[in-house]
């Protein structure tokens, strides 16, 4: 290689390092100021307050509710996208995107008018039922804003996977539901496992339309915002860090799932093989 070619890759490294600093800069900046409200002696006593603890809880067991929902329901409509060609499917992929371009407290505003029992005869039809201001309204909300998450990210690692792999299958003699279990999900894990850690964590921190369904029970993100509301940013400041250190723990152990299923997954698929082909 010329040394002019050199240079052009050295150039272009370093433009890219220098915008990828920028961002990470852009990104990391605004949690400085955590250390100009900070209160060290009593950070300890402010991690315990029963509230804080309470809506994190909460937020833990609300958000996993939702993202097992949108695991079994999205997972199934991102195969059908990602694999089928049928009328309609550009309008049902816009209909898929909508809680993500719509602002939270719109399609707060919108679970309302459907759930809320001023405004519709849901409570007829499950009567016994609260849909909103309790636990079943958080997961309602967490659940229709965070679903494009799991869904876009799962159609898009199966539209991934090589199609060839799942025809051969077949071709061996394999059902559809062996092939789905045993070709396309391990081939699209990844992409999967990544949608689930931005769909928990984004019902994790689902403000907007969990606020017009349910403000209470308080999840932690409806907790800042009270005691922001209340106290200003030094009061809040200890549930954000919780928040911080929630989403950081999260993230190493689904990158550890993840580091842990490659190497299973190749297994697994050599060893899915008809008696024809290990003959």
């Amino acid at each position: 290689m010329s040394y002019r070619g050199k240079d052009r890759i050295n150039h272009f490294n370093l433009i890219m390092c220098i915008l990828a600093c920028i961002t990470v800069i852009y990104i990391i900046y605004p949690l400085t100021s955590i250390f100009n409200f900070v209160e060290p002696e009593n950070l300890l006593d402010s991690f315990a307050r029963p509230k804080v603890i309470d809506a994190l809880v909460l937020s833990i067991i609300s958000a996993s509710i939702s993202t097992i929902l949108i695991a079994i329901f999205g997972i199934p409509l991102a195969f059908c996208l990602a694999r089928f060609r049928f009328r309609g499917s550009f309008l049902v992929r816009v209909v898929v995107i909508i809680p993500l371009v719509l602002p939270p407290l719109a399609s707060g505003a919108l679970l309302l008018g459907v759930f809320s029992p001023q405004t519709s005869n849901i409570d007829r039809v499950f009567p016994g039922i609260e849909f909103t201001q309790s636990l079943v309204g958080v997961v309602i909300a967490q659940t229709y804003v965070a679903s494009p998450f799991m869904i876009l990210a799962s159609q898009s690692a199966f539209e991934s996977v090589d199609e060839s792999y799942e025809k051969i299958a077949r071709v061996l003699g394999k059902k559809n539901i062996e092939v789905f279990a045993r070709i396309s999900l391990p081939l699209a894990k990844k992409g999967i496992l990544i949608g689930f850690i931005m769909t928990w964590i984004r019902a994790v921190g689902e403000l907007g339309a969990t606020i017009m369904m349910a403000y209470n029970p308080h999840t932690i993100s409806i907790q800042i915002f009270e005691d922001n509301a209340i106290g200003g940013l030094r009061q809040a400041i200890p549930s954000i860090i919780l928040v911080i250190l929630l989403s950081v723990v999260v993230i190493f152990l689904f990158s550890m799932i993840i580091k842990k299923s490659d190497d299973k997954t190749t297994k697994d698929i050599l060893d899915f093989r008809g008696p024809e082909v290990k003959k």
